[in-house]
């Protein structure tokens, strides 16, 4: 943020007593000194502006200052509007200012909240407010400090935002009653948002007739993938789709016309010219998008840089109504972007982006999308990510967060990412000193403490361990979510409960953060074998389940009940869902299992991509987790086939296991599972045979149990195979690609 005539600051003066020279009284006691002014032909923006601040000074001191549309002779006043500045110097200051830039200025006593558009003026007051203590924790809660006396310092001083556009795409992204006191935008201005060509160019709608519109992956055409954009009739096809929708939605600005959600970019001899020619995949993108915005000059046509498209073209350049939507998805949050040697070629590309142009509309990534309610401590890399961009001149910033669901401390976040948006100079660990007492109150040390201590533990292995947008806790369960650590952490989120258990409103935003600690001790009890953080105590007879555990789950899903955390990841996945999940595991890990620490081997070659151990993690008592990278053995394009010894013979007649379902990461059930026996590893005979139904394609992300029954059988070796599909359908967008199969622990009874 660009500060003009810096003269001095605004402070809050919180008890009574003699006024130093260069302040202005505004109340004391009781007893107002100042009215508020604002011209009678003012416009809403202006008028609610000094509707906001008459209440806020109210409930701050619990004085009433009147609003009037001329100053009065025996007060002082508080003018709101740049009208009242006119004929002094200070206004012709504020003219060179940006459209959102504003002015607080004192003269002759008097005091001046002044924007240069009538949007200035409602950030003029709240900046002066939040100079008093004020703070907007969310759409519905902010924090009055209580006062006396309220004494403003004499000011000359502009302010203009670092972005021009500011997203933090928190819970309250789009409430007006966020979105102004943090001076940050909605996204009413869009009239389509990325991924678009699904919507512009629907396959069902056109891939029958004209397969040649799609992409040629593998020397054939596939529905669910990216458009050829070397045909012509395919840019045809986006623009008069693009106009229909245009027309729906006249008054928006922005539109997107870019690549799905997905790899599968057209490999025929046409596009691949284009891609020689610009020495990118982003080239014949931008190709496409600049012959789409010839055609809607008034518009900015935008699409993405994002993973296939992320690197910059040669020789073309965006058209100056193209705006380019530069993603970091794949970057690592645990050092900064600038000194990350993990994110040399995203700095490079951010460097080549910005050679061409500075229409750049930023999406960046900020919090864990897999487990919203795990600690994610990268606080410390988004100012300095920030600053980076605005080094780069980019003017349009989108800090995703977990959207309209709660994440760790993602009150702080939305706000601390709001200002720096703003100013990326901000002073941060003041105003986190100011957010946490005023948000936690009695309770702010506690929980400072414990944001401290985790943001160091992870800035302790920083240079070596990737912070990840994908993360569980488990990932992090030898770094800063150690067992011995989350039991500390776990204390000072008890000493901080203790601390406001008498003030309702704080000791429930304090339960609301407990969720995120409570998470990760529950997560890594269930997946690691740490005797002083388990779901289980072992006993001579065999595994328990540890009540104080089974207790800590029950308490996770109610304080997310009673503090409003309904989800806990981006696709919904509830408390209740997790608790459910979480007991049928534990209810599986203390069946008797004969299959338990036996000798196992894969008969088949099992991927070193998702490295568990080996087939050995298939008996180690540690179940599958929520993701395939969690406990999951997996096989790409061929069948499962694993050896089980018993070391003796033994009786048996059920088998139960888990296989993983995630057909957007290429991961199948199996078409067959048979099971055989042997006395001797040399003659087997079949015991169970059984066809796998497919499931419906849009299944979403999730563990598959299975139960195979059969008559009781006494034997030495077990041999379990599963028949992979081995490569993915025709209708899926990996078609011809090996696909996945993923199994977790082996329970034999």
């Amino acid at each position: 943020m660009k500060k003009f005539l810096s003269v001095s600051i605004l402070v809050l003066v919180l008890i009574s007593g003699q006024t130093s020279a260069g302040q202005l009284v505004i109340t004391e006691g009781s007893r107002p000194f100042y009215n508020i002014v604002v011209e009678e032909t003012a416009d809403s923006n202006t008028l609610s502006a000094a509707s906001v601040l008459k209440e806020s000074i109210f409930r701050m001191t619990g004085c009433w200052l009147q609003i009037e549309h001329l100053p009065a002779k025996k007060m002082k006043s508080l003018f709101i509007g740049s009208n009242w500045l006119q004929g002094k110097p200070v206004y012709q200051e504020l003219l060179t200012l940006s459209g959102e830039g504003f002015y607080l200025h004192s003269e002759n006593g008097n005091y001046y909240l002044a924007g240069k558009q009538s949007t200035g003026d409602l950030y003029a007051v709240y900046t002066m407010l939040e100079s008093c203590g004020f703070l907007q924790f969310s759409a519905r809660e902010a924090w009055y400090p209580p006062t006396f006396k309220l004494v403003l310092e004499e000011i000359s001083q502009g302010y203009q935002p670092d972005f021009r556009f500011r997203h933090a795409h928190f819970p309250d992204k789009d409430s007006p009653g966020f979105c102004i006191p943090s001076k940050t935008h909605s996204m009413d201005d869009w009239g389509l948002f990325v991924h678009t060509f699904q919507k512009l160019c629907p396959p069902d709608l056109y891939f029958d007739q004209h397969p040649e519109y799609f992409s040629l992956v593998n020397n054939r055409r596939i529905r669910d993938g990216q458009l050829c954009l070397s045909n012509p009739a395919v840019i045809s096809l986006l623009g008069d789709n693009l106009r229909k929708e245009m027309a729906g939605k006249p008054e928006c600005e922005y539109w997107s016309v870019s690549q799905n959600d997905c790899i599968n970019y057209c490999e025929c001899e046409h596009c691949q010219a284009l891609y020689d020619k610009y020495g990118s995949v982003s080239g014949a993108y931008i190709e496409m998008v600049n012959k789409i915005a010839r055609e809607f000059p008034d518009k900015q046509i935008s699409t993405l840089a994002y993973q296939f498209t992320r690197s910059a073209p040669k020789n073309i350049v965006p058209d100056p109504n193209v705006n380019i939507m530069f993603c970091s998805i794949e970057c690592n949050r645990s050092q900064p972007l600038a000194s990350d040697p993990r994110s040399r070629d995203f700095v490079r590309d951010m460097k080549d982006w910005a050679a061409l142009t500075h229409n750049i509309f930023m999406w960046d990534y900020v919090v864990q999308f897999k487990t919203y309610t795990c600690p994610f401590p990268n606080f410390g890399v988004l100012q300095q990510n920030i600053q980076f961009f605005h080094q780069y001149s980019v003017p349009m910033m989108f800090q995703q967060g977990s959207g309209s669901s709660w994440s760790d401390f993602s009150e702080y976040k939305q706000s601390l990412i709001a200002h720096l948006l703003w100013d990326t100079g901000l002073d941060e660990p003041a105003f986190r000193q100011k957010f946490f007492n005023a948000f936690y109150g009695a309770a702010a040390p506690a929980m400072l403490k414990y944001f401290n201590m985790i943001q160091e533990e992870m800035n302790a292995r920083a240079d070596e361990r990737h912070l990840d947008i994908y993360g569980y806790p488990v990932m992090y369960a030898n770094w800063f979510l150690k067992p011995e650590l989350l039991i500390s952490y776990k204390a000072l989120m008890d000493e901080a409960e203790g601390l406001v258990s008498r003030d309702p409103e704080r000791l429930k935003r304090v339960l609301r953060q407990r969720c995120s600690v409570d998470f990760a001790c529950l997560d890594v009890a269930l997946n690691v074998n740490d005797p002083i953080l388990s779901f289980y105590n072992q006993r001579n007879e065999g595994l328990e389940v540890n009540p104080e555990m089974t207790l800590l789950l029950d308490r996770f899903v109610e304080n997310c009940k009673t503090t409003g955390i309904l989800s806990i990841d981006e696709n919904g996945y509830t408390p209740e869902q997790y608790r459910t999940q979480t007991l049928n595991i534990v209810s599986m890990a203390l069946k008797p299992n004969k299959a338990a620490l036996k000798s196992i081997s894969s008969l088949t070659p099992y991927s070193p991509l998702y490295d568990v151990g080996g087939a050995k993690a298939l008996t180690d008592g540690l179940f599958g987790g929520q993701h395939f990278r969690l406990n999951w053995l997996g096989y790409q394009g061929n069948d499962m086939e694993l050896l089980f010894d018993f070391g003796h013979t033994e009786t048996f007649s059920k088998l139960e296991t888990n296989f993983f379902l995630d057909l957007v990461s290429w991961i199948f059930l199996p078409l067959q599972v048979k099971i055989e026996v042997s006395d001797d590893n040399q003659a087997f005979r079949q015991v169970y045979l059984q066809d796998i139904a497919e499931l419906a394609r849009n299944n979403g992300q999730k563990p598959v149990h299975f139960a195979f029954g059969f008559p009781e059988t006494n034997a030495r070796y077990m041999k379990l195979t599963a028949i992979s599909r081995k490569t993915c359908p025709d209708w899926h967008r990996g078609a011809g690609q090996p696909s996945w199969i993923f199994l977790d622990e082996v329970v034999v009874e």
